[in-house]
């Protein structure tokens, strides 16, 4: 029997992995014992976080030994006040997977999909380069079968499967699980898609492919005024040579307003984040500290602040930057909303975003990485109060049935509108103001040793 992993949301895994800070810390340094056996690798792990954990006051005492993998641990012991969950970012993985994440190392067809009210599915998201772009597929395509089989067939067998699983004359009908086999690398998975009112057919062979961080650009004409459109992906080692590559051009055009798309973006490294601050408005920010890292108090030793700078293809005169936003935007992405906000008229566009102002140093430890919370960020005016997410300033829907940079594409479409127009289209809701609760309302937390935050802003 085919097993398959259907791939419609392909990216969440990485969501939370946010605003690892690499370039700053000269990590504690523990003797890991010869033998990688998991009760070791708990104990050094618990240690680490004794030292380096934002909440560390707040570990309960236990037994790592007593856990069977580092997951479960880091669970059982993530901060939390009463039956609230604080901690919703910290996590362990395997070192290899966590290595080729920031490396943009992946294997699939690189792509995601996701259903409509109408329960249709459509192509979300295609990586540059990978199986499904070489096949020639693109977000805002309607899946209508794979590998023969149509959509309301497969759902239709995977429902007639889990009831009849059990049943003794059971035989398996293809369904999700089974179309296709995700492990076999080479698999033909061939898709017919409806696209404009036409139906295309193609096939994806699974493979190993480089995930790009930028996954479209374009420069648009929009009453008069030149603007930079980019969808961002990923805050990934290969995201500076892609991003200089980009606004190099914008530069060359000399753009006036810039859409940054980071609708998926569940963020990355604190120095790419830096680096696209430092892009998008160099000459307003230079020399200021626009990205304050945060220690807790017994490392408040390692307090940083990235400063702003002019770098070769930072942009001149940027007078307003749209963001498209969603749930799934967090960390890294909300560290350059925040950092931009001082500086320059930021309009996010679409949804309330996941609201991390958290970041995370990770620890190797034998073939195991564990990513905890370490550090708060804050921008030049010390803010950083967002636990519950940064609200639009134009509420809107994610346009799954249109490509990006496509200005037909809903969330484009009111970007490129509050730019020109400086208020929410008749298609975009205007989000209500709301008095903004203070970190210590929201978040308990001992704020002794780790430098004064103002957080009434």
């Amino acid at each position: 029997m085919k097993k398959t992993a259907f791939f419609l949301f392909l990216i969440s895994f990485f969501v939370l992995v946010s605003c690892e800070s690499d370039d700053i810390l000269n990590v504690w340094e523990n003797n890991v014992e010869a033998d990688c056996s998991q009760a070791s690798v708990n104990r050094h792990a618990f240690a680490y976080l004794k030292e380096w954990y934002l909440w560390y006051e707040h570990l309960p005492a236990v037994n790592p030994a007593d856990y069977e993998s580092l997951s479960a641990m880091i669970s059982a012991i993530k901060y939390r006040e009463g039956d609230t969950l604080i901690d919703r970012f910290s996590y362990a993985v395997k070192k290899a997977e966590h290595d080729d994440y920031y490396a943009g190392k992946r294997y699939g067809m690189g792509m995601s999909m996701q259903r409509d009210e109408n329960n249709d599915i459509f192509i979300t998201l295609v990586y540059p380069e990978s199986p499904a772009g070489i096949a020639g597929l693109r977000r805002g395509q309607q899946l209508l079968a794979m590998n023969g089989v149509s959509v309301e067939e497969l759902d239709e067998n995977a429902a007639y499967n889990k009831e009849h699983r059990d049943d003794e004359d059971f035989e398996e009908k293809t369904d999700w699980n089974n179309v296709y086999d995700a492990e076999n690398k080479g698999e033909a998975v061939q898709f017919k898609v409806l696209e404009h009112g036409d139906e295309l057919e193609t096939t994806v062979y699974l493979d190993d492919y480089t995930g790009k961080s930028v996954l479209a650009d374009k420069i648009l004409e929009y009453d008069g005024v030149k603007t930079g459109y980019i969808h961002f992906k990923a805050f990934i080692n290969s995201s500076e040579d892609e991003l200089n590559e980009v606004f190099a051009r914008f530069k060359e055009e000399n753009v006036e307003h810039l859409v940054l798309d980071l609708r998926y973006n569940g963020g990355g490294l604190v120095r790419i984040a830096h680096q696209l601050v430092n892009l998008i408005i160099g000459d307003k920010v230079k020399g200021d500290e626009i990205i304050k890292l945060i220690y807790n108090n017994k490392h408040s030793d390692q307090n940083y602040s990235y400063k702003g700078d002019v770098l070769k293809n930072s942009l001149s005169g940027i007078k307003k930057v749209a963001v498209i936003v969603s749930s799934g935007t967090a960390s890294a992405s909300e560290m350059v909303i925040n950092s931009l906000t001082p500086y320059v008229e930021v309009a996010l566009i679409g949804e309330t975003t996941y609201g991390k102002p958290v970041g995370m140093n990770s620890k190797d430890i034998c073939d195991q990485t564990i990513v905890p919370i370490t550090f708060k960020y804050a921008n030049s005016q010390d803010y950083g109060d967002f636990f519950l997410g940064m609200e639009p300033t134009c509420a809107a829907t994610d346009d799954i049935k249109h490509d990006f940079g496509d200005e037909r594409e809903g969330e484009l479409a009111a970007s490129l509108y509050f730019l020109s127009n400086g208020k929410c289209s008749s298609n975009a809701a205007v989000k209500s103001p709301k008095k903004r609760k203070t970190i210590e309302e929201l978040i308990p937390i001992e704020l002794k040793g780790m430098g004064k935050i103002d957080y009434s802003f």
